[in-house]
């Protein structure tokens, strides 16, 4: 599948063709034009067209166009998870589970068209006003750039493209490198459903061209979600843009006294190692109370028994390959460094090096200094530490960088309140792991998590502002 540049609308090609190639299988699933500095030229001469063109749909059309792409989705619901599965090695099962949130995510956002609000407010409140009105609604803030990360290529996708529908502004997106087909499935649906097509461009691009979109005047929104390097580097160049970051951590989760330790050690493997880990409120750290950690780590063990690595177009599949080349080296790296500086390996994993694929690891005393203990894995990892109270347990949760979700097992509703009053996170999870995300919530953290919130009512608020009129 030849894969053209979507330009306002446009299909167009280019001289710089690469393969998109299955992290497992290493079969060429597509290829893909990437944009070079006079394409994006291109791009952001329209822009402001475009914008014009978003802004002027009325509420209804903007309804329809989010309900024919629901529709859409329900019928391919099959093929677009496959093709999730093929392009990021996401296993099916959790491809499945990603389209049907896309879904929730679409119609979340379909009903909240019908529901906007503004508000009319008394402007008597001083003489020289009296007899006046104030009505205030919310517009479009402008123009909103988006890049969007590999691990969910449909449904962070949605999470940028549906507050945009919802708002009337127009749109250009720069999918992840190695997971970029599902969102031009995406685009080609919304183009179909009636969204005016100067009104969106879908552009792949290297770094250093990409960020041209980023500096670029005329987006008044910029929306990233990937690494946390990245994203505050990017924050730098976006001068007089509203910025939202999605930056992930380092997810933690307390297990104080959960209803079952059984239960509670097989919800928090699965959320460390589902997807290989490649998701950015994976559980990294687990905190348990002395009194629980053995009876904790046998059923810990237990539960990994039963995570299978391989295939991810194979229903039995929890593991598959890692992303890329890059991502594995950095892990196994990682991993020596820990080892090295005296972590032990309480669960540890074989290597298929051609297909970086990586079983589940569980390290106890990883060093304090070494990237394990202080930056994201992002791979089938996790540590465990015990703690002697739960004031300690908080500060542990705190002493990471990041603060985007936590999880707190405890049957007290005191210690549920205090970790709600003081663990430093965007969301706190209870008797939950930490990976639970619901699509209608706001997602987001703080410290080097992030800047701002999503969730399509959330995002809608940040995507817009309030304009003011006095009659």
């Amino acid at each position: 599948m030849y894969q053209p540049l979507l330009i306002h609308g446009d299909w167009v090609g280019g001289r710089d063709v690469r393969p998109v190639i299955a992290p497992y299988s290493g079969e060429i699933l597509g290829e893909v034009v990437y944009a070079d500095a006079e394409q994006m030229d291109k791009v952001l001469s329209g822009v402001e067209r475009g914008h014009k063109a978003a802004m002027a749909l009325p509420i209804h059309k903007r309804y329809e166009i989010l309900d024919r792409l629901v529709h859409w989705l329900e019928r391919e619901r099959e093929s677009i998870a496959r093709l999730i599965a093929q392009e990021a090695a996401k296993p099916i099962r959790y491809a499945r589970v990603e389209v049907q949130r896309g879904l929730m995510t679409l119609s979340m956002g379909r009903d909240l068209v019908r529901t906007l609000e503004g508000e009319i407010l008394p402007g008597d409140l001083s003489p020289l006003t009296e007899g006046r009105w104030v009505l205030v609604r919310r517009v479009p803030v402008g123009p909103v750039l988006a890049i969007t990360p590999f691990n969910f290529p449909l449904n962070l996708v949605l999470h940028k493209v549906v507050p945009a529908v919802v708002a009337g502004c127009a749109f250009t997106l720069k999918p992840a490198p190695q997971a970029p087909l599902t969102a031009y499935r995406l685009a080609q649906a919304l183009l179909e459903a009636g969204w005016p097509p100067s009104a969106l461009s879908v552009v792949s691009a290297d770094p250093p061209v990409a960020e041209l979109l980023v500096r670029a005047p005329q987006y008044r929104v910029f929306s990233f979600t990937g690494s946390a390097a990245v994203g505050w580097h990017l924050q730098s160049l976006a001068v007089r843009k509203k910025v939202l970051l999605e930056l992930g951590g380092s997810a933690a989760v307390i297990v104080d006294s959960p209803p079952s330790i059984e239960e509670a050690a097989t919800a928090i493997a699965e959320a460390a190692y589902l997807y290989a880990g490649q998701v950015c409120i994976s559980v990294q750290r687990i905190f348990v109370a002395q009194a629980l950690y053995e009876p904790f780590v046998a059923a810990y063990r237990e539960a990994v028994r039963s995570l299978k690595v391989g295939d991810p177009l194979s229903e039995a599949t929890h593991l598959s390959s890692l992303i890329d080349e890059r991502s594995f080296a950095r892990i196994q790296s990682w991993l020596t460094e820990a080892r090295m500086g005296g972590a032990q390996a309480l669960i540890d994993s074989s290597v298929q090096a051609e297909k970086r694929l990586m079983g589940p690891i569980l390290m106890t005393d990883v060093p304090s200094g070494c990237h394990l203990a202080r930056e994201e894995a992002f791979a089938p990892f996790a540590e465990i530490r015990t703690y002697a109270d739960f004031c300690e347990a908080i500060r542990l949760v705190n002493s990471s960088p990041y603060g985007l979700q936590a999880g707190v097992y405890t049957y007290s509703e005191a210690r549920l309140k205090q970790a709600y009053a003081e663990l430093e996170v965007g969301g706190v999870l209870h008797n939950a792991p930490p990976t639970l995300r619901l699509d209608s919530m706001p997602y987001g953290g703080v410290k080097g998590s992030g800047l701002g919130r999503e969730g399509v009512k959330y995002a809608y608020v940040e995507y817009t502002e309030p304009k003011v009129l006095l009659w």
